[in-house]
C-alpha cells in the first residue's frame, strides 16, 4: 500500500505531502491542473527515467519520496544482496540534481534503476491511458487467464520441471557439439597421439640428451688432442722420447770428463721416465674419454626428433610433450565414453519432455475450460461501462512447449459487434482498442481477477474518458468494489466516478509569488459537494448542480 507521497521541486509542484489510505481514492481537478504530474512523480520512485527538465526551480534538486507498506517484499532477493533492513515499510526516494543526474535510495541505501524497477514491480500497478501494456503483452494475458483458471500454482510446478528439462537439454546440446568437434579432430588427434607414443619420451629426457650430446661433441676433440700429445711423446716416428735418447747418446761419451755432464744425463734419464709415465697416463685417460660414435649418432637422432616435436607443438620442455600426449589420450578416451553419457541425457530429456507435454495439455484444457465463462463475464461488464457493442474473446493457440506450457494466449476484441448470426471480427486488443477502451477493459478484467491475484496498489488515470451517465456510474462501482480490500486510486473527470470514492483529493493550479504552482488537498464532505458541483455545472455551479452532487454522494 502507498502510505505517503512527498514531492518537492517537480514540474509545477513546489512541495506537497499526501497521506493515502486503503480503499478507493479519487483525484479530480481541471485539465492541466497537475493530476498527471502527480502520477509522473510517482513513476520516478517506481523507476522511470528523469532529467533536469522535471525541475521546477533549475537551481534546486528535485526530491520524490514514497512510503509503502508491503510485508510480502521482506524476502525480496535485493534486500539480502544489498544488506537492506526492513520488514514491511519501504521508503523509496528519487533525487534529480540540477545537472540532470538522478539517484535512487531504498530505505536510505543507494540502488540503481534496474534494482529499483525489480523491487517496485509488485508495489504499484499503474495504468495510464495509452499505456496499459499488461493487456498488449501475451505473457501478461496468459498470466491473467491462469489466475482466472486457478492455475498459478500448477504453472509454477510446471516451470520447475521445464527448468530442469532446459538445463539437461542445454547440457545435451553442449555435449553433442563437443562430440562433433572431437570427431572432426579425431583423425588428426590420433595421428599426433601415435606420433608421441612412438617417440615415447620420458620426463626430462630431451634435456638429458642435450647434455650427453654436448659431452659427446667435447669428447671427440679431447680424445684427438690427447692422442696427438701421446703420439708426440712416444708414438711412431721422431717422438720426444727418441729425441731425448739421442741427446743422451750424444752426451754419454763425455759423462766422466765433467761432473756437470753426468748430472745432465741423470736428469735426462729422469725426464725420460716421467715422459713414459705421462704418456701411459694420458693413453689410459684418452681411452676413458672416448665416446661410442654409434651411440652418439643415435642420441643426436633422438634429440632431433625431440626438437622437431617440440617445434611442431610449441613445447619448450619434455614435460610439455608428455602433457600433450596425456591430454590427447584423455580426449580420445572421453570420446569413447561420451556416447553413453549422451544416450543417458537423451533418454532423460525425452522423458522430461513427455512429462511436460502431459502437463501442458492439462494446463491447456484448464485454460480452455475457463475461456468461455470468463469472456462472457468480461462482456457483461463491458456493456455496463459504456462499451455495449464490444465483444471480448481469447485465442489459445498451441505452440511448442515453453516456460508456461504450450499455449500462446491472445486477448481479442471486436469493438463494434452488431450481433446477429455473424461471428465477431476479432482483432488482437493491442491493434484495435483505444487508450480509454483498454483502460476500461483492464478494469473489467481486474475486477473479476482481483480475488484470485495478489494485486498491488492499483492506479487508473482517466479510465472514464469518453463515457458518462450510467456507464460512468458502473465504472465507479467497479472501482469501489476493487477498493474493498485493497488500495485503488483513480484520476477522473466524471462526477459519477468521483462520487464513489471513499477519499477525494482535489488538484488545483494557482498563481503564487513564486510562480504557478500545483496544490493538492484532501476534501471534506462539504468540499466534495462543491467540487462535484463544479464538475457538473462549471465554475459557478447552481443550486441544482449542488443538489445533484449531494445525491451522487448519497448525502
Amino acid at each position: 500500500m502507498l502510505q505517503q507521497l512527498y514531492i518537492r521541486n517537480y514540474a509545477l509542484i513546489r512541495e506537497v505531502r499526501l497521506d493515502f489510505s486503503l480503499g478507493f481514492s479519487v483525484m479530480t481537478g481541471e485539465t492541466g491542473a497537475g493530476k498527471s504530474i502527480l502520477l509522473g512523480a510517482l513513476g520516478l520512485v517506481l523507476g522511470d527515467r528523469a532529467d533536469s527538465s522535471v525541475l521546477r526551480d533549475a537551481a534546486e534538486k528535485c526530491v520524490v519520496e514514497a512510503l509503502f507498506i508491503a510485508p510480502h517484499l521482506s524476502t525480496h532477493p535485493l534486500l539480502q544482496s544489498l544488506e537492506i533492513e526492513g520488514e514491511s515499510e519501504w521508503c523509496i526516494r528519487r533525487e534529480v540534481t540540477v545537472n540532470g543526474k538522478s539517484r535512487a535510495f531504498l530505505n536510505d541505501t543507494p540502488v540503481n534503476l534496474t534494482q529499483l524497477q525489480s523491487f517496485t514491480a509488485s508495489l504499484v500497478d499503474l495504468h495510464q491511458q495509452f499505456d496499459t501494456l499488461e493487456l498488449t503483452e501475451t505473457d501478461r494475458q496468459r498470466a491473467l487467464l491462469d489466475a482466472m483458471a486457478g492455475l498459478t500454482e500448477d504453472v509454477h510446478a510446471y516451470q520447475i520441471v521445464y527448468a530442469d528439462w532446459r538445463h539437461d537439454l542445454n547440457a545435451l546440446q553442449a555435449l553433442e557439439a563437443r562430440q562433433m568437434r572431437i570427431k572432426q579432430e579425431q583423425e588428426y588427434d590420433q595421428h599426433i597421439l601415435q606420433e608421441l607414443r612412438d617417440a615415447s619420451f620420458q620426463p626430462e629426457e630431451i634435456e638429458s640428451l642435450e647434455e650427453k650430446v654436448r659431452a659427446g661433441d667435447r669428447s671427440e676433440g679431447l680424445t684427438q688432442a690427447i692422442q696427438s700429445v701421446v703420439d708426440r711423446l712416444q708414438g711412431d716416428g721422431e717422438n720426444l722420447q727418441q729425441q731425448l735418447r739421442k741427446m743422451q747418446q750424444s752426451l754419454h761419451p763425455f759423462e766422466k770428463t765433467d761432473a756437470s755432464i753426468a748430472e745432465w744425463l741423470e736428469r735426462m734419464r729422469s725426464v725420460d721416465m716421467e715422459i713414459r709415465e705421462l704418456a701411459r697416463e694420458m693413453d689410459r685417460a684418452g681411452a676413458g674419454f672416448q665416446f661410442d660414435p654409434r651411440a652418439l649418432f643415435d642420441m643426436q637422432e633422438r634429440l632431433s626428433l625431440g626438437y622437431r616435436l617440440m617445434k611442431k607443438h610449441g613445447a619448450k620442455h619434455s614435460a610439455e610433450l608428455i602433457d600433450l600426449q596425456q591430454r590427447l589420450s584423455e580426449k580420445l578416451a572421453a570420446a569413447e565414453t561420451m556416447e553413453a553419457e549422451i544416450q543417458s541425457l537423451q533418454d532423460r530429456t525425452q522423458k522430461q519432455e513427455q512429462a511436460l507435454r502431459k502437463k501442458s495439455a492439462i494446463l491447456h484444457a484448464a485454460r480452455e475450460a475457463v475461456v468461455g465463462t470468463w469472456s462472457e463475464q468480461v462482456n457483461s461488464l463491458l456493456a455496463k461501462v459504456g462499451m455495449p457493442t464490444a465483444r471480448f474473446g481469447i485465442s489459445l493457440r498451441e505452440t511448442e512447449i515453453g516456460p508456461f506450457g504450450s499455449d500462446e494466449c491472445i486477448f481479442l476484441l471486436d469493438a463494434n459487434y452488431t450481433g446477429g448470426k455473424g461471428e465477431p471480427q476479432w482483432q488482437p486488443v493491442r491493434k484495435v482498442a483505444s487508450g480509454g477502451e483498454l483502460s476500461r477493459l483492464m478494469l473489467c478484467i481486474k475486477s473479476l481477477a482481483a480475488d484470485k491475484m495478489q494485486l498491488p496498489t492499483l492506479i487508473f488515470d482517466e479510465i472514464d474518458t469518453g463515457i458518462s451517465g450510467e456507464a460512468a456510474k458502473q465504472v465507479g462501482l467497479l472501482l469501489r468494489a476493487l477498493g474493498a480490500d485493497r488500495q485503488v486510486i483513480c484520476v477522473t473527470h466524471q462526477p459519477q466516478v468521483a462520487a464513489k470514492g471513499q477519499f477525494h483529493w482535489h488538484v488545483t493550479k494557482s498563481e503564487t509569488p513564486q510562480g504557478i504552482e500545483t496544490q493538492v488537498i484532501l476534501l471534506t464532505p462539504d468540499q466534495r459537494i462543491e467540487a462535484l458541483a463544479r464538475i457538473i455545472g462549471g465554475e459557478s455551479p447552481t443550486s441544482i448542480a449542488r443538489q445533484n452532487a449531494a445525491e451522487l454522494l448519497g448525502v
